[in-house]
């Protein structure tokens, strides 16, 4: 039986700062934090471009969770639009604040709007290329 589906974020050395960015603008907290494990590396060391980097991480957005990383170096990673994080918030001037906070130093792709189908709807890629899209159910 499938317990959870969760989006897994991968950085290329980023993850850190996407953890204080997901952390303030939507007011996430984390619940896991793990560095690489030397026993995991040849020689029982993590290689010096990866010491600071995180090999876990989830963080509990209201009551979801987004899971990530940072990549091991030789492995590949294209940031694109293939996934987007979709946030259900209750309150527009709540949708407004997270909206805000994730757009700065990324790209706004729909600021969010009043749409047609009775929802405030806006859509952005993070600094970091994440893509992410908020939802918000008005009234009547």
């Amino acid at each position: 039986m499938i317990q959870e589906a969760t989006p897994f974020i991968n950085f290329t050395g980023d993850c850190h700062a996407a953890i204080d960015l997901y952390s303030s603008a939507l007011g996430a907290t984390v619940e896991d934090r793990r560095p690489w494990d030397p026993a995991m590396f040849d020689g029982g060391k993590v290689p010096e471009a990866m010491k600071d980097g995180v090999m876990y991480a989830r963080l509990k957005v209201g009551q979801a969770a987004l899971e990530m990383s940072d990549v091991p170096p030789g492995m590949s990673l294209e940031v694109g639009s293939s996934m987007c994080v979709n946030l259900h918030i209750s309150d527009p001037d709540e949708l407004d604040r997270c909206f805000a906070g994730l757009a700065e130093g990324g790209k706004v792709i729909m600021p969010p709007e009043n749409m047609f189908w009775g929802a405030r709807y806006g859509k952005l890629a993070d600094r970091f290329g994440v893509m992410w899209s908020f939802h918000c159910q008005l009234p009547g």
